[in-house]
């Protein structure tokens, strides 16, 4: 370029601020992406896109040179705009991707990700309560079930390890999620074949150009090192186990390992004869459409990460938001992009193009996420990691079966990701100028403010604290608007539907929201001509004022209140204090809701 790159923007989401000179290699976790955004100072901006699978995105100021690199053919296609949003929307109408066919059955779902659980001992009773809290609009990801434990001797994965359930168990778990709507999908791997597998041969395994075997996946836990399959000899084994696992489980989702965390790549056969990475991109994704086809009814196919290679074959990914900065000592090192510049920050560039053709959840494992951090403050149930999960639109995801912040997660984001699903973001903004304050616009009317700064933005008239943010989004009967934000000196969180009002004050005083006040945590919800106030669970007695008139919906006065357990038994009647239009309810931390009408 005749001048140096600014600012540039890549992969899962991130914006460089005058950047050293960096290698970036395309996978899941980096690049992710197969267009970059450059700006330059003088107010210009170009979108670089290539479509091969990237080899990566290299800059070096000293060059003034930034730009993809791949192999083979290829067509480039240099887009300039007054920024790189704008390039990126002219690029989004153009790309020629469409939707996979499970996407729409997909999109908006909440996820629990759940690893290493017994089944009929605890992951089945506590996925039980979830649903009856009302968390049912989801997709269950079991990953730690397969014969001879995780990630070891693939593919003989069938029948299921005893020590996490037996295929009755399993199918028991399928169909309970069936029965409250939600999707269960079963973890699988393809990449990495071990030696000590029943049929095991080097035939299946995929050669480097010096004529050796390419190591996968090592185990280090059962120091097991294994193979990357060659591409198109995994499927036999696929299907085998698919057929195995349809019969005895019948999942109504899938989830394949590193497909879409690691690139397509290019390989050699054991003979010596080269395939390019499209060959590899080909047989993933061919594979993808084959058991949403064998599994039936346009049953979503999930991966790890997300890149754009597979977009159109595989309907989503649990999406690995990665950080810039300094990375951390120890085994997470490797989840920091090393990169040297003046500023940085995380920012919604995947989604801005495909949001509406591909399905990221979450923003990461919570390991990778935090990457040395502090996980209490920046894991998996942190404001950093839900504002990132809001300025993505990414519907949400959790790590446990059940708990109290499972079920305060889905309250608080679940009704901002269904509004959002299968939307397009029209507009991305920094606050003057600064990238830690970012506006977010999406067809419809919808608008979100996230605070990824150190210091509070008052956006809108609403104080938000470091990691706070604010989000209203226009639905048919109303809007979704939802805030984590600063409220009488403390930090609140709370939600809005059409339907329902959910609040919590987090143990800092009182939050205030539509009509209600509470120092407590619990949501209110319309039935019929009643309310329902259901305690967020594991909390003390509180207290929730209501004041009528005020609240999202008409309902007649309520004359009485009951307290009933998880199946809707009444156990007792519960005393309402009045004064005017305010009810004030009294909720012991013990009772599952109370009925007031």
């Amino acid at each position: 370029w005749s001048e140096r790159v600014a600012r540039v923007y890549a992969g899962p989401g991130n914006v460089l601020d005058t950047p050293a000179a960096f290698d970036l290699p395309f996978d899941g976790h980096r690049l992710a992406t197969s267009f970059a955004g450059f700006e330059f100072a003088g107010g210009l901006a170009v979108l670089e896109a290539v479509d091969v699978p990237p080899g990566g995105l290299r800059a070096d100021p000293a060059t003034r040179s930034c730009a993809l690199y791949a192999a083979g053919a290829q067509t480039l296609t240099l887009i300039p705009a007054t920024d790189a949003w704008e390039g990126l929307r002219t690029w989004r109408a153009r790309d020629g991707l469409a939707r996979a066919g499970g996407v729409e059955r997909l999109a908006g779902r909440f996820v629990f990700d759940l690893w290493g659980e017994r089944v009929a001992a605890k992951a089945l009773p506590a996925l039980e309560r979830s649903f009856r809290y009302g968390l049912t609009d989801a997709v269950v990801i079991w990953h730690d079930w397969q014969r001879w434990g995780y990630d070891n001797r693939l593919p003989d994965i069938w029948p299921p390890n005893p020590a996490r359930g037996a295929p009755e168990e399993l199918a028991a778990l399928a169909r309970a999620c069936e029965r409250r709507g939600a999707l269960f999908a079963l973890h699988d791997n393809y990449i990495d074949l071990y030696p000590d597998a029943e049929a095991f041969t080097y035939d299946d395994v995929a050669f480097d150009a010096a004529g050796r075997p390419v190591r996968a996946w090592y185990n280090e836990w059962r120091k097991a090192q294994s193979y990357r399959w060659r591409p198109d000899r995994m499927r036999g084994a696929l299907e085998r186990n698919l057929r195995l696992i349809r019969t005895g489980v019948a999942p109504t989702a899938y989830f394949i390992d590193v497909w879409s965390s690691v690139a397509p790549h290019d390989w050699w056969t054991r003979s010596g004869t080269y395939h390019a990475a499209r060959d590899t991109r080909k047989q993933w994704r061919d594979a993808f459409a084959w058991i949403r086809g064998f599994l039936g009814h346009d049953a979503p196919q999930i991966s790890e990460s997300g890149h754009d290679q597979l977009v159109g074959w595989l309907d989503g990914a649990t999406a690995n938001h990665l950080r810039v900065g300094l990375p951390p000592a120890g085994a997470y090192a490797w989840s920091v992009w090393d990169i040297r510049c003046a500023d940085a920050e995380r920012v919604p560039w995947f989604d801005a193009a495909l949001h509406d053709r591909f399905i990221l959840h979450g923003a990461g494992y919570e390991p990778r996420y935090a990457a040395g951090l502090d996980s209490a403050a920046h894991g998996i149930y942190s404001d950093d990691y839900l504002s990132t999960e809001v300025l993505t639109g990414h519907p949400a995801m959790v790590k446990d079966a059940f708990s109290r912040d499972t079920v305060r997660i889905y309250w608080l984001l679940h009704g901002l990701g269904r509004a959002l699903a299968l939307k397009r973001i029209e507009r991305v903004a920094f606050e003057g100028g600064n990238l830690h304050r970012q506006r977010v616009a999406w067809e419809g009317g919808g608008a979100v403010e996230v605070n990824r700064g150190t210091d509070d933005w008052t956006a809108d008239g609403r104080v938000l604290a470091p990691y706070g943010f604010h989000a209203r989004v226009p639905v048919e009967a109303g809007s979704v608007d939802i805030a984590v934000e600063r409220q009488g000196g403390g930090i609140v969180e709370w939600s809005r539907g059409p339907e329902e009002l959910y609040l919590n004050a987090r143990g800092t005083g009182t939050v205030t929201a539509y009509g209600a006040t509470t120092g407590g945590g619990c949501r209110i919800a319309r039935d019929g001509a009643r309310c329902v106030v259901t305690p967020l669970p594991e909390g003390g007695p509180f207290t929730v004022e209501l004041r009528w008139p005020e609240l999202p919906w008409r309902l007649p006065s309520p004359r009485l209140a009951e307290a009933v357990d998880e199946d809707g038994t009444v156990l007792r009647e519960v005393p309402l204090a009045r004064a005017g239009d305010t009810v004030t309810l009294a909720c012991d931390g013990k009772d599952f809701a109370y009925r007031v009408r």
